[in-house]
Parts: C-alpha cells; sequence; structure tokens
C-alpha cells in the first residue's frame, strides 16, 4: 500500500474493516522517511472520508481517533481540520466532532515552537462557535435571551445563530425568534428585539423575509387562536419588523446583491413559492374588470391564496414588475390578504397589527426609502386605507397611489374627496 495517496490508503483500509491498530500499523510502514503525518495532511484527510455521508463513518473515524491518542497527529492539525467543517445541518457529524475535541482539548497548551503556537491558536476561537450540547430549540432560546440582555450581538453570538440556521432551517429560525419577539410585552424592549433581530436576520434577509411575509404573517392573520398575539406592543413590534425585512430585501434584490450565506446554503427547508401562490393568466377578464373598474370597494377573503396573483395587480405593476419573482409574489399575496382584513366585518388584535404594518410602510416611504413595497397594494386599498386616524391625510394618500395611470388618480382624487 502507498501512501503517497491517503485518499486511496484510508479507502483500502475500510475496505478490508482493518481495526484502527491494524490501519495504524500499516500505515506507519508505509510512512515515506523523514516525513511527518501533519506534513501529509492525515488528520484532514481521515475527517474528509469521515464526513462524506448524512451521519460519520464510525470506523474512519475510529483511525482519527486512534492517531489522536496516539500523537501520530498533533492537536493542531486536527482542530485546523475540525474548522474546516461547516455542514451543521448533519447534527451527527457535529456530534462526533465534538467527541474527538474532548479528547484532547484539556491537554491544549502553547509550549512549542512559534509555528506549531500559531498553528494551534488559530482554530480554537471555532471551537466556542459549535451548537452546545443541547436541543437546538434551547440553545435558540439561551442564546437570543443573553443577547437581548446585554443588548447587542458580538460575533460568537453571530456565528452560533448562523450554525443553528444550518441545523434548524430557514422556517424554523425564524418562526422560533419571531415567538420570542411576541412574548415581550413591555414597549422598550420589544423596540430592543426588534432591533436585534433585525441584526440577527442579516444572516440571510432574503430567505428569512419569504418565510416571514410568506407563511408566519398568513398563519397569524388568518387563524383566531394567534391573533391575541398581535396586541401591541409585540404587535406593533412584529409590524415594524416585517416591513423593515421587506424593504430590505426587495431593495437588495433590485440591486442584484446576493449573500454568501445566500449562495451557499441550499433551499431543499424553503418551499416553492411559485406553486405556494400560483400565477394564473389564463383569467384575462378578471383582470380587465380590475383595471376599468371605478370601485374602490374591497374584495372579501380568509387566506392570500383564495384569489388569483393576476387579480391583485396593478396595471403598472403588470408592466414593471417581475411577478414569477418569489418576493415580488409573497408581497402581493400579502397585500391581498390584508386588504381583506381592511374590508372584514370583523375587528381585533389582527386588525391592529395590519394598520401599524401600514403606517409603518407609509413612515418608511416619507423618510425615502427606497423600493416602496406599496406598490403591491390594489387600489381597491385605498379608500379603506384612508378610514384609518394615522392615514388619513392628502399626502399619504398621493404617496401610495400611482398618479401616473388614471385609475390611479380617479382612486386618489375620490380618496382624498372623502377626507
Amino acid at each position: 500500500m502507498k501512501v503517497v495517496n491517503l485518499k486511496q490508503a484510508i479507502l483500502q483500509a475500510w475496505k478490508e474493516r482493518w481495526s484502527d491498530y491494524q490501519w495504524a500499523v500499516n500505515i506507519k510502514k508505509n510512512c515515506p522517511k523523514g516525513v511527518t503525518w501533519d506534513y501529509l495532511n492525515l488528520a484532514e484527510a481521515l475527517l474528509e472520508q469521515a464526513m462524506i455521508g448524512p451521519s460519520p463513518n464510525p470506523l474512519i473515524l475510529s483511525y482519527l481517533k486512534y492517531a489522536v491518542s496516539s500523537q501520530m497527529v498533533s492537536y493542531s492539525s486536527v482542530l485546523t481540520a475540525i474548522s474546516k467543517f461547516d455542514d451543521f445541518s448533519r447534527e451527527l457529524c457535529v456530534k462526533a466532532l465534538l467527541e474527538i475535541m474532548d479528547m484532547f482539548s484539556h491537554r491544549l497548551s502553547c509550549h512549542g515552537k512559534a509555528e506549531e503556537c500559531i498553528g494551534l491558536c488559530r482554530p480554537i476561537p471555532y471551537r466556542n462557535l459549535l451548537p452546545p450540547r443541547q436541543p437546538i430549540h434551547q440553545a435558540l432560546h439561551s442564546q437570543f435571551r443573553s443577547v437581548l440582555n446585554k443588548g447587542w450581538v458580538d460575533s460568537q453570538a453571530l456565528h452560533l445563530f448562523e450554525s443553528l440556521l444550518h441545523m434548524g432551517g430557514v422556517f424554523w429560525f425564524t418562526s422560533n425568534l419571531v415567538k420570542e419577539l411576541l412574548k415581550e410585552t413591555r414597549k422598550e424592549w420589544a423596540s430592543r428585539v426588534v432591533e436585534l433581530l433585525y441584526s440577527i436576520f442579516c444572516l440571510d434577509t432574503h430567505q428569512i423575509t419569504l418565510a416571514l411575509l410568506g407563511h408566519i404573517l398568513p398563519n397569524l392573520l388568518t387563524n383566531p387562536a394567534h391573533w391575541h398575539s398581535l396586541a401591541d406592543p409585540p404587535g406593533k413590534a412584529l409590524a415594524k419588523l416585517s416591513v423593515w425585512c421587506a424593504l430590505s430585501s426587495y431593495s437588495s434584490q433590485h440591486k442584484g446583491q446576493v449573500s454568501a450565506h445566500q449562495r451557499k446554503r441550499q433551499r431543499e427547508d424553503i418551499e416553492d413559492y411559485s406553486s405556494l401562490f400560483p400565477l394564473d393568466d389564463t383569467q384575462p377578464s378578471k383582470l380587465m374588470r380590475l383595471l376599468s373598474s371605478n370601485e374602490d370597494e374591497p374584495v372579501f377573503l380568509s387566506s392570500p391564496v383564495d384569489r388569483t396573483m393576476s387579480s391583485s395587480l396593478s396595471a403598472s405593476q403588470l408592466h414593471t414588475v417581475n411577478m414569477k419573482d418569489p418576493l415580488n409574489r409573497v408581497l402581493a399575496n400579502l397585500f391581498l390578504l390584508i386588504s381583506s382584513i381592511l374590508g372584514s366585518k370583523t375587528a381585533g388584535p389582527h386588525t391592529q397589527f395590519v394598520q401599524s404594518f401600514l403606517e409603518e410602510c407609509v413612515e418608511c416611504v416619507e423618510q425615502g426609502s427606497r423600493g416602496s413595497i406599496l406598490q403591491f397594494m390594489p387600489f381597491t386599498m385605498v379608500s379603506e386605507l384612508v378610514k384609518l386616524p394615522a392615514l388619513a391625510k392628502p399626502r399619504v394618500v398621493l404617496s401610495i397611489t400611482d398618479l401616473t395611470l388614471p385609475l390611479g388618480r380617479r382612486v386618489a382624487a375620490k380618496a382624498i374627496s372623502a377626507l
């Protein structure tokens, strides 16, 4: 057996089912004279082969453990190899890596050559960034409470949040942090939670926004059992967070900015938004009736999927917005749901949430925010919006309607005359 190709040597030992001692004896016989195993990157080669599947290969992992215990490889080389692992969705692999690190963590020291000390120090901070040995839900809760008490998110906490995002998935991560927000009944602390969550959501703003606007908010707004959680102050705080995320994601999307995390993370945990909100262009008469109608009475519906997407669009949207984009589809359906809530006869915390959401949208527009999401609002919502005291102002009506369109001008004129 030639040790020039470590991968081939490791696979041969695995196929022939050698014990860890038998493997060590045979591989040492083929070690080139005067060359160390660290020089040949044995630890990295073993880890690479052991972590190929969804769970670690126990036999190859035993070879690495034997190499560590017999000091065939240095601790620094093992730490460096472990620090290159970043797929935290494979929990069994993460657990195996922690067990290996526990074998020698109490023996670490820097009393050697300068290059050895540097090689040891580089990967050490990574150990504190691995998920703790506890259920991920408990880890997320305790870590968030920790940053809430401090008032800021440091680099170590951010790395831990990222690892939990990898392990639990986007929807799990987002929904559980939203639950943390809805628990906060103190106004000042609810505002602090919004700022902290907005910074944490930057780990993957686009996918988290899709989960928040496409799944979590519709579920809260359409299920009466959840309406009590939308009362102020947590409800108003969630509305502000939702608008901030929507504006940030929409703005960055149209600038063509895609984060490294978004390019890297797989999307198996996010539903296909094209199938979730189907685009039905087979009913042009329905669309034409909306665009030619002079009425601005709202259409009632119970969820954002009760109407076709095309029936919710204004004329300007049809020409300027790509409705095949998941975020655009989610925003259009969310505003359709909001329109139905504004026109319904039932009032409650959910209508209060909708009012807070729209007020935050208008405030962001007046502050000069780029990429207003109000363009996804159906024209039929305007007459309902002006019934809200905070929005019953001519300048608000003019800012939320498209005055370049005949229908937009008619709607704005009718709404202002009704003030």
